[in-house]
């Protein structure tokens, strides 16, 4: 082992740029990568310290000109405390202990050191940072070490007494050493033997080839499989025909994209007379015969397609998804892993060259069914004149913020006599419906919406009206693409089955400003622009066996950007990696625990938790639960129901924005419990809290006289954060909500 880590320091390059010489000059492909045992070893990066001390490991004090830094460095006792401490740790840790390991281990806490002394905002940063119990205890945050030393006196010297063990008293150096060779620990296990350790079987029982995704489903594979591509522009009837497959089917299952979609096939069914179930993360619901036994046909979402079970038929809508970064995964898994002799995938034409090539690769059978659209779809010569005074009944205005959404429903209702229904993501899926019955019946006489009416909403929409061409996606704002322009403009003129006389509907497009309309009519008339890959990530199951090569105690998080680093080597670019931003946001909450098994962290981590900080505080309460295997209900956790109020509707320091918080709280509580039903259950009063939220946030919309997003008013600070914050015997408890 020592001897391989030295030929590795001793290289002039890393690994990675070795794999990616090896996968890319030699013809071995991406399968020779992960064929070598050494794929896993990598050195720590040094990106701050000095490249003497790299080779002169020895060094204590750090290399800094005190005059030139704005650090604590500059301050002589500080100074003095950090050196003497390192000094007493290195004689300690890496001296007495010995170890190629080790040295790594002080050198990465060398090079944290030498960032945040040279940092130059590391007197906010001081200044800002907040010490803990749980972090002296335990410190993990080697990226926050000059800011916890720094603060240290703000534990008292009882707690400390405690900490150390330690009776008399208590000087800064002895609370300097401590965090210091805590710090050392923690670098040790959970980065540096992770990185550089090989635990890999070398009987080969747990050998793991990831570089050929047809592979990681291998009872598909033994299936003689037929894919059947239903694909079309938007209202073109393809997912109604692959419907009725579905429906003659002993076994099957439909794969929506939202849970409101999911719904709406099961009551579509239902009305039907055709027995389905339903499941979504949040959702279960088995329709059970006289016998006991559920029905053959599902209807749920995607990320739920039970693939170690077998079907006749399987419908995968809205295929053209396999292209997200964030979801488009569980596209790919379904297509790939379904255990059915019929798959039928339903979608734009642009995946048909994707889907060629990933049939040809699992040796499916393809056949192709291609759709013209239901009705006519026309833009419009002139964008409208008059602005929104332009508008009429059966508009739909689409904007992409849900402040915009909600100015201009104001504005509209202000400048004209319509009433106006609002249709945007973060809205529970059962307001979304209820804002579109409204819209569709014509009690409300125009739609503002965001993209989320592309796809999972059957609306009544005579004209799309765009309000701009750009939106913003995430980091900045782009241009519309002409998929986004052709699914949201494809929704005016929705074809109906009973159209009084049988008139085929017309759609028509338009826009509140020329440039844009411009623009909307060159993404109409562009031409399909295909996609070339399919966003992918391995499953659990072979996360959990490449675990295995990994020291215990080994963080989920490192697993998963290990497996993306070399994921990302692949010379074969059918298959795009899957954005792990939002996975590793969510295991920030729980990672730590480590009461919680690492199957069960690679689960939790697929949790819907919206990047909100109630939200975020929420879940790590029921993660808490969860760590120490306790049985609660929704209402013994201290979150703020007791806005669950009709006094709290007109009033405006309650926002939008906490009750959708809410919102997602109770949805993911029912995600946990269809997970772990022993520890969180009393789903009945759950959902007396979800139907009165949702009435809430309908009943907020409806009146809406103010836009809550203008600026920041009291709501999720005010009555969800510093709520947590309270004692105990200062929450309120009520069950108003009841009421």
């Amino acid at each position: 082992m020592l001897k391989r880590l030295a030929f590795y320091r001793k290289s002039s390059s890393s690994l990675i740029r070795w794999i990616g010489y090896a996968g890319y000059h030699h013809g071995g492909a991406s399968a020779r990568v992960f064929e070598d045992k050494n794929w896993l070893v990598q050195r720590p990066s040094l990106s701050n310290l000095p490249k003497t001390e790299i080779s002169q490991a020895t060094s204590i004090q750090f290399k800094f000109s005190v005059n030139n830094f704005k650090s604590p460095y500059r301050n002589l006792q500080f100074k003095d405390l950090l050196d003497k401490s390192i000094q007493h740790m290195y004689n300690e840790k890496v001296t007495a202990e010995g170890g190629d390991l080790k040295n790594h281990t002080w050198l990465k806490l060398r090079d944290y050191i030498y960032q945040q002394l040279g940092d130059s905002e590391i007197e906010k940063k001081v200044k800002d940072y907040d010490p803990s119990l749980q972090q002296t205890l335990r410190p993990t945050k080697p990226g926050s070490v000059i800011p916890q030393l720094m603060k240290l006196d703000q534990i008292d010297d009882s707690t400390w007494a405690h900490i150390l063990s330690k009776e008399g008293e208590i000087t800064a150096q002895d609370k300097f050493y401590y965090i210091l060779c805590q710090m050392f620990d923690y670098i040790h296990d959970q980065q540096t033997v992770p990185m550089m350790t090989n635990t890999q079987d070398t009987s080969g029982s747990h050998d793991v080839d990831i570089s050929n995704p047809t592979e990681w489903f291998p009872e598909a594979r033994k299936m003689k499989r037929h894919i059947i591509m239903h694909i079309g522009p938007t209202n073109s009837g393809k997912t109604y025909q692959a419907l009725q497959k579905l429906k003659k089917a002993d076994r099957g299952y439909y794969a929506g994209p939202l849970r409101l979609l999911a719904r709406e096939i099961y009551d579509r069914f239902q009305e039907e007379g055709v027995r389905c179930n339903l499941l979504t993360g949040e959702e279960v619901i088995q329709d059970l015969d006289v016998a006991g036994n559920p029905a053959g046909i599902t209807s749920g979402t995607v990320e739920m397609v039970p693939l170690t079970q077998n079907f006749d038929v399987v419908v995968l809508d809205e295929i053209q998804m396999m292209a997200d970064l964030d979801r488009g995964w569980a596209w790919t898994h379904a297509l790939l892993g379904a255990r059915a002799r019929e798959i039928h995938v339903c979608g734009e034409k642009s995946t048909l060259p994707v889907i060629r090539k990933i049939a040809e690769m699992a040796g499916d059978k393809l056949t192709v069914n291609e759709y013209e659209r239901l009705g006519q779809l026309q833009v419009e010569p002139k964008a409208l004149n008059k602005g929104l005074k332009s508008l009429r009944k059966g508009d739909c205005v689409v904007a992409f913020s849900k402040k915009k959404i909600l100015d201009l429903k104001l504005k509209i209702e202000k400048e004209t006599s319509l009433k106006v229904a609002v249709i945007y993501g973060s809205l529970p899926p059962e307001t979304r419906i209820q804002q579109a019955n409204l819209f569709n019946t014509g009690d409300y006489d125009v739609l503002v919406a965001s993209d989320a009416i592309g796809m999972g909403l059957n609306l009544s929409i005579d004209r799309i009206v765009f309000t701009t061409n750009v939106k913003f996606n995430g980091l900045e704002l782009v241009d519309l693409t002409s998929s986004n322009i052709k699914q949201i403009g494809g929704r005016a003129g929705r074809f109906k089955a009973n159209a009084d006389g049988g008139e085929i509907p017309k759609g028509y497009i338009t826009a509140l400003d020329p440039r844009v309309l411009k623009s909307v009519r060159q993404g109409i008339e562009a031409p399909i622009k295909y996609l070339s890959s399919a966003v992918i990530w391995p499953t659990d199951v072979i996360c959990a066996r490449i675990m295995i090569k990994f020291p215990p105690k080994t963080p989920p998080s490192t697993l998963l950007k290990t497996i993306a680093l070399q994921l990302e080597q692949r010379s074969d670019r059918l298959f795009t990696l899957s954005d792990l931003k939002n996975r590793l946001n969510v295991l920030q909450v729980f990672e730590h625990m480590d009461s919680i098994p690492f199957l069960e962290k690679l689960r939790l981590s697929n949790a819907p938790v919206k990047d909100l900080t109630l939200v975020k505080r929420a879940f790590y309460q029921f993660c808490q639960t969860i760590a120490k295997r306790q049985t609660r209900g929704l209402l013994s956790y201290p979150f703020p129901f007791e806005v669950l109020d009709y006094r709290c509707i007109a009033d405006e320091k309650f926002t939008l924005e906490l009750y959708e918080s809410l919102y997602n709280i109770i949805m993911i509580y029912f995600w946990l419990s269809n997970r772990y039903p022993s520890f969180f259950i009393d789903l009945e009063s759950a959902r007396d809290m979800k139907y009165f939220c949702e009435m809430i946030i309908f009943e907020k919309l409806d009146r809406i006289k103010k836009n809550p997003y203008d600026k920041k008013r009291p709501g999720i600070n005010s009555m969800g954060s510093n709520y947590l914050q309270r004692s105990p015997n200062k929450r309120r408890t009520t069950n108003r909500y009841r009421k």
